[in-house]
């Protein structure tokens, strides 16, 4: 039996799509904006031995040092606008520390968690 999404509504109690004033009143009750959402660093690590780190997203920028393979890194954000595409990738990683690193694919770097873009 087929019920269409007008026959459906008339049947709900018009109650349940008004917003309950009460709740947003409620001392123990916060309405979270996306804009107030914290944007933590993501843990991560460097798989490639002498992965250059860079003041920017590209390879035109001065390349500051090195990381060994192994090295702990925390990640920030990531971008692919305005960058150099490297390995195929246009993704770069800037460290919680101001340093930028090419992704690869996830060939250089690897992240435990969600990537925020910067």
């Amino acid at each position: 039996m087929k019920i269409s999404a007008l026959a459906l509504a008339a049947l709900l109690p018009a109650g349940i799509f008004a917003q309950d004033a009460s709740a947003t009143n409620h001392p123990d009750f916060h309405v979270v904006e996306a804009r107030e959402i914290e944007k933590r660093d993501v843990k991560g690590k460097v798989l490639v031995d002498g992965l250059r780190y860079r003041t920017c997203p590209r390879t035109s920028c001065p390349a500051l040092g090195q990381y060994a393979s192994g090295t702990a890194i925390e990640i920030q954000c990531f971008t692919r606008t305005d960058t150099t595409v490297v390995d195929g990738d246009a993704g770069w990683a800037k460290l919680s520390n101001g340093d930028w690193v090419a992704m690869a694919f996830g060939k250089y770097i690897t992240w435990y968690s969600t990537l925020y873009a910067c």
